[in-house]
């Protein structure tokens, strides 16, 4: 990356954390780009270089935060199928557990739900870059279906488990999902 680059990303990086500052107290909505800007000390120029509305700002965001899941996600090692759901959940409820004031926030802000669809385009063509053991082997279609259960159903955890005061910890979770999947398998034996 050039030096150039790297203040561009550098830019885009204060302009996201400042945006992120500002939602804690000021509705998203009610948020101007020159509040943005001069939160993060740059010119409104700066802002419309590396973003064409909030709403593009926010989509930078959620895909740095997307990119980290997935790069702790493609770490753990392929291992036999209870093994990797275990490792799996463990990464997923971890991650988010250090997360949760940002979903809390986008929770809050009405921004979850685009968050949510955000994640699904980056996930379905990722789908295939960690092996494991539920995944099916079929058409983008049917690849496209499967993503969309299971992303509903880690997404809407999400939402239910860190939008409360007092969340559980990501082991208690855990036992609650494991027991889920395993009354779901039994259901259809």
């Amino acid at each position: 990356m050039s030096g150039k680059e790297r203040m561009v990303e550098q830019s885009k990086q204060w302009l996201s954390e400042s945006l992120i500052e500002l939602m804690k107290s000021e509705n998203f909505q009610d948020i101007s780009i020159t509040e943005i800007a001069q939160q993060a000390e740059l010119s409104r120029k700066t802002f419309y270089h590396s973003f064409k509305n909030k709403e593009a700002l926010v989509n930078y965001f959620c895909d740095k935060l997307f990119d980290s899941y997935f790069q702790r996600l493609m770490k753990q090692v392929p291992s036999p199928g209870v093994t990797m759901l275990d490792n799996t959940l463990d990464i997923f409820l971890n991650f988010w557990w250090e997360q949760k004031d940002i979903i809390r926030l986008l929770i809050n802000q009405g921004l979850f739900d685009h968050m949510n669809e955000i994640w699904q385009q980056k996930a379905i063509p990722r789908y295939n870059e960690f092996a494991a053991p539920w995944h099916v082997n079929g058409s983008a279609k049917n690849v496209a279906y499967v993503m969309a259960f299971q992303l509903g159903g880690f997404t809407n955890i999400l939402r239910v488990w860190l939008s409360q005061d007092e969340p559980e910890s990501p082991t208690e979770i855990k036992k609650i999902m494991i027991g889920a999947i395993q009354q779901l398998a039994d259901s259809i034996k």
